[in-house]
C-alpha cells in the first residue's frame, strides 16, 4: 500500500479524483459499485424531474424530498 496526501491506497483499489478532491474505492466494494451508482442516479431523479416542471414550488420540493429520503434507505 501507499499513502498519498493522507489517502491510503491498497493494491486493486480504484481512485476517483477531480478538481474537488479524491476518494479511494476499496477493491471489495467494486463488485457493488455499478448497482450503487444506478441507485444514486435513480433516486436523484425523484427530485430532479419535479424540479424541471414549471409549477415546482416549495411544497412540491418537500414532497420530492420525502420520496427521495424514503427511496434511499
Amino acid at each position: 500500500s501507499v499513502t498519498i496526501f493522507s489517502l491510503k491506497i491498497n493494491d486493486g483499489d480504484l481512485i476517483h479524483a477531480d478538481r474537488h478532491g479524491a476518494v479511494v474505492i476499496p477493491k471489495d466494494i467494486i463488485s457493488i459499485l455499478e448497482k450503487s451508482i444506478n441507485k444514486l442516479l435513480d433516486t436523484e431523479q425523484l427530485i430532479l424531474k419535479p424540479a424541471k416542471q414549471n409549477d415546482f414550488d416549495f411544497e412540491k420540493f418537500k414532497e420530492a424530498w420525502e420520496a427521495f429520503e424514503a427511496a434511499r434507505t
